[in-house]
């Protein structure tokens, strides 16, 4: 018998049963306009990315060879390419569909941008750049997906050239939302109130509801519910989506890595929301609290 089939014919445990059924009330809810179709999100994506570029400067694109790492659709690539001047723009990720995505979203802009951007696909151990010919490398809402930021960093330093730049946007796991399952687990801190197996449980479960509304992401292109992947996996590591990173071992790997930090922020929690940021601002730097109060982290680093 394999190891699906017995995921799917286990009874649930205890904290399984209380996941299932505080998360069940939350199927019922209206969908977010930005998950219910490919489309919405994609606009909904490029809007959050045009809003995470404003934190940065325009300094490290201008003139610059320039590499989106984990790009996907390409809308962060597509956006700089078209509205600011790179000397050259890479974007990689492994992921055929998104690359094949992003080259027709590129072919359907009108002006194309002066600066095409270069998409390839990578692998996890290499990417499918030159040693020391990038500027600046970008990595946006993309870190908390690698799962050897160890060996991912000694990369980037690899294709930057020395005094490159690495710009991050991160969103780190012990965060309300980190593992990424609030579609189905709708409850902040799931995974420290009830455990990685109790919410693998509850996920199976919860997407063969019949109240549950498949996500874009849940279709195949006909428009169909896509089979139960949750019946695969009852741990992060199996699931190899998301990292568990901690900032401070992030920090330990960067210098490790051969990096120095240019800029280190955190944001806490509802930090767009003028009532609460100051509170959790100031809670994100606490040093027992601060990972769990941290919604995202801005990131700059320097190749030494």
């Amino acid at each position: 018998m394999s190891e699906t089939v017995q995921h799917s014919r286990g009874s649930l445990s205890l904290r399984g049963r209380l996941c299932l059924a505080l998360s069940q009330p939350g199927l019922r809810k209206p969908l977010p306009a930005q998950t219910a179709a490919m489309g919405d999100y994609q606009a909904w994506r490029d809007e959050a990315l045009r809003a995470s570029w404003a934190r940065f400067s325009d300094s490290d694109i201008d003139g610059r060879d320039v590499l989106d790492f984990g790009c996907g659709n390409g809308a962060l690539s597509l956006f700089l390419a078209a509205t600011r001047t790179p000397r050259s723009m890479t974007g990689v990720d492994l992921y055929p569909d998104a690359i094949a995505r992003a080259k027709r979203e590129q072919a359907l802009i009108h002006p194309a941008p002066a600066v095409a951007v270069d998409y390839r696909i990578g692998d996890v151990e290499r990417m499918p750049v030159p040693d020391q010919s990038i500027d600046t490398l970008l990595a946006f809402d993309c870190l908390e997906h690698v799962m050897d930021p160890a060996a991912i960093l000694t990369e980037w330093r690899r294709v930057l050239r020395p005094g490159g730049k690495a710009l991050i946007e991160w969103f780190p796991f012990a965060g309300p939302w980190g593992p990424h399952m609030e579609a189905l687990i709708p409850i902040p801190w799931a995974q420290y109130l009830f455990g990685e197996r109790a919410m693998f449980e509850a996920a199976e479960r919860l997407y063969d509801d019949p109240a549950f509304r498949p996500r874009h992401w849940d279709l195949d292109d006909g428009g169909k519910k896509l089979p139960n992947k949750w019946r695969q996996w009852r741990s992060f590591a199996a699931q190899a989506y998301v990292n568990e990173l901690s900032t401070r071992d992030f920090r330990r790997m960067a210098r490790k890595s051969g990096f120095s930090f240019v800029r280190y922020e955190r944001h806490g929690i509802g930090s767009n929301k003028a009532g609460i940021a100051p509170v959790t601002r100031a809670l994100a730097h606490m040093p027992v609290i601060r990972d769990y109060i941290t919604s995202h982290v801005i990131v700059e680093l320097r190749r030494d």
